[in-house]
C-alpha cells in the first residue's frame, strides 16, 4: 500500500482522469445526480448521497452510478448511429390520439411480439375474438401498470384490492400501494438460492388467509435476482389467477436479457395456451396484460418505449383511463424504436445476443473476484441467466445488527450500501429492493463498460470490503480518505 502511494499511476503521469469510456459514464452519472436545490434533493435519496460525496471532493474518484440500470456508454452502437442520423416526418410531432401508439407503430410491435414469443400458431388457430392487440407505449411501463391498478380499484368499489407480488422484486409495491391496494409478497430467499419454493409460497398464502386476489404478477426473468423461473412456477401463478379470477400482469422486461445459450421460458405463450385449454372461460381473455420494454435489451432505458400486449377490450379501457391524467407525446422515441426494429432487425438481434453473452461473462468474472479477493462465499452472491444484475450480501458485521440493534433487513442493506458509497464512490441500490425484509442483499448493475466494472471492484478491494470484515465502514466519516478500518 505504501509503494502504491509513493509511485504515480500512468493516469497521473498522462494527466488523464480515466479511460475515455469510463469518463463518459462519470459524465452521465453527474448529469443525473447533480441537483443544486436543497429542497428538491430531499425527494431523491441518491441525489442526497451524491451531494455529500461531491461536496467532499469525490475522495475516491468520480461517482460510479450502478443502482437502477444506468448504461450511458453501452447503448447498442448501431441504434445510437440511427439516432444521430434519423430524419423525422412532421407527422410525428405533436400530441397523439391513442395512448398505445400509432397504427403503423402498433403493427411493427405486433410483428416483434409474434416472432419473439412464438405466437403465430396461436393467432392462426383461435377465433378472431381471441386475437390480442399489441400497443406501442411511449412512457414507462410503470404508468401502464398504474392505470391497470386504477381500473382494478374502480371494479372493486368499496373493497380493498389485493395484489400478489414477490420479494425481492421490482417496485410493484410502490405502484400499487400508492393506490391503496394491499400488496402480498411471496418470499424468495437465499436459503433456496433465490429459486421460488412453491411449498413455501403455499404456506405463505395459507397464513395470509387470502379470500381475494385481484392482480397476480409474473416476472419470469426475475429482477433483481437474475434467476429464470421454471414453467412450474409460472403455471402455479397462472393457477392462482384463474382460481381467483384476477387480472394477470406479465412483466417481460428482461425476456430478451437472457443467456442466449439456454432455453427461454415464454410466459405469455404459456398463458395463452392455458386460456385455449379452458376454452377462454370466465372472461379471462380480457384480464391479462404483458409489458415488454425495449430499453433493457438495447441499453436505452431513457427512451421509455415498450410493447404492451392485451385483449382489444382491455387495451381500450386502459387508453380511456390514460387520457384522464396524461397527454401522449412520446411519438419521436416510438418512431426511433420502430425504425430500429423494422429496418435494422438483424443488427438488433445481433446486439441482443452479444450483449447477453457479455453480461454472462461479467457475472462469472465478478463472482470469481468477489469469492477470491473479497472473501465472499458462493451462496452470498446471486447470479442467474437473466437480467443485467448481480446481488451480493451485506458483510456479516452488518447482518449482526438484526439481533444487536433490532434493525430490519431493509435498514441493514441501506446502511451497508450508503456506507460503502461514502468509502468508494460506488452507488448501489440499497433499500430499493428490500421492501419486505427477506434477504440482506444489495444489487449491482452490470450494464456499464467492463473498464467501469473493473474500477468498481478495485475500489471495493481498496476500501477493505470483505464478507468477514471486522468493522463496518465508517459512514460519512469515510468521506475523509485517511479513515482506516480493520479488515
Amino acid at each position: 500500500m505504501e509503494e502504491e502511494q509513493k509511485n504515480p499511476r500512468l493516469l497521473d503521469i498522462f494527466k488523464l482522469p480515466c479511460a475515455k469510456r469510463v469518463e463518459l459514464h462519470y459524465a452521465g452519472a453527474r448529469a443525473h445526480l447533480i441537483n443544486s436545490s436543497d429542497i428538491l434533493r430531499q425527494s431523491s435519496q441518491e441525489q442526497q448521497l451524491y451531494e455529500k460525496y461531491h461536496s467532499a471532493g469525490e475522495p475516491y474518484g468520480p461517482c460510479i452510478y450502478s443502482s437502477k440500470g444506468e448504461h450511458f456508454t453501452e447503448v447498442a452502437p448501431k441504434l445510437k448511429k440511427l439516432v444521430e442520423n434519423i430524419k423525422f416526418d412532421l407527422k410525428y410531432f405533436g400530441y397523439m390520439e391513442y395512448a398505445y401508439g400509432l397504427e403503423e407503430h402498433r403493427q411493427i410491435m405486433k410483428t416483434i411480439i409474434l416472432r419473439d414469443h412464438q405466437l403465430t400458431d396461436y393467432i392462426n388457430t383461435v377465433p378472431i375474438e381471441y386475437h390480442f392487440e399489441v400497443g406501442c407505449f411511449m412512457n414507462s411501463t410503470r404508468l401502464c401498470m398504474y392505470d391497470l391498478g386504477r381500473l382494478i380499484v374502480q371494479e372493486c368499489k368499496d373493497r380493498k384490492p389485493y395484489v400478489l407480488s414477490f420479494e425481492p422484486g421490482w417496485d410493484y409495491a410502490g405502484v400499487y400501494e400508492s393506490l391503496n391496494m394491499e400488496v402480498l409478497h411471496l418470499p424468495i430467499t437465499h436459503k433456496t438460492e433465490f429459486v421460488p419454493d412453491l411449498n413455501e409460497w403455499t404456506k405463505y398464502l395459507d397464513k395470509q388467509k387470502v379470500k381475494h386476489l385481484d392482480l397476480v404478477i409474473i416476472n419470469t426473468q426475475h429482477n433483481p435476482t437474475g434467476k429464470q423461473w421454471t414453467s412450474d412456477v409460472v403455471n402455479y401463478l397462472i393457477d392462482l389467477a384463474l382460481k381467483y379470477h384476477s387480472y394477470l400482469l406479465i412483466d417481460d422486461a428482461y425476456y430478451c436479457v437472457n443467456d442466449p445459450r439456454i432455453p427461454v421460458v415464454n410466459t405469455v405463450k404459456l398463458w395463452l395456451e392455458r386460456l385455449k385449454y379452458i376454452q377462454f372461460k370466465d372472461e379471462m381473455f380480457n384480464r391479462w396484460i404483458q409489458t415488454r420494454p425495449f430499453g433493457k435489451q438495447f441499453n436505452c432505458n431513457a427512451m421509455g418505449v415498450a410493447a404492451v400486449t392485451a385483449s382489444p377490450t382491455l387495451m381500450s379501457r386502459l387508453n380511456h383511463i390514460y387520457w384522464d391524467h396524461h397527454y401522449i407525446n412520446g411519438c419521436l422515441n416510438a418512431e426511433i424504436m420502430c425504425q430500429w426494429l423494422k429496418d435494422h432487425l438483424h443488427d438488433a438481434d445481433e446486439f441482443i445476443v452479444e450483449n447477453c453473452l457479455e453480461l454472462t461473462r461479467k457475472k462469472k468474472i465478478i463472482r470469481e473476484f468477489m469469492e477470491k479477493e473479497l472473501g465472499y462465499p458462493s451462496n452470498a452472491i446471486c447470479t442467474g441467466p437473466s437480467t443485467s444484475y448481480l446481488l451480493f450480501q451485506a458483510p456479516t458485521v452488518y447482518q449482526q445488527d438484526k439481533e444487536k440493534e433490532n434493525k430490519s433487513i431493509s435498514d441493514i442493506t441501506e446502511d451497508f450500501s450508503n456506507s460503502l458509497f461514502y468509502s468508494t464512490g460506488v452507488m448501489l441500490s440499497g433499500k430499493l429492493f428490500s421492501h419486505s425484509d427477506v434477504s440482506p442483499f444489495v444489487r449491482l448493475h452490470l450494464g456499464s463498460d467492463c473498464d467501469n466494472l473493473e474500477e468498481i471492484l478495485r475500489r471495493f478491494k481498496q476500501a477493505g470490503l470483505n464478507y468477514q470484515m471486522k468493522e463496518k465502514f465508517p459512514g460519512e466519516k469515510g468521506l475523509k480518505k485517511n479513515v482506516k478500518i480493520n479488515k
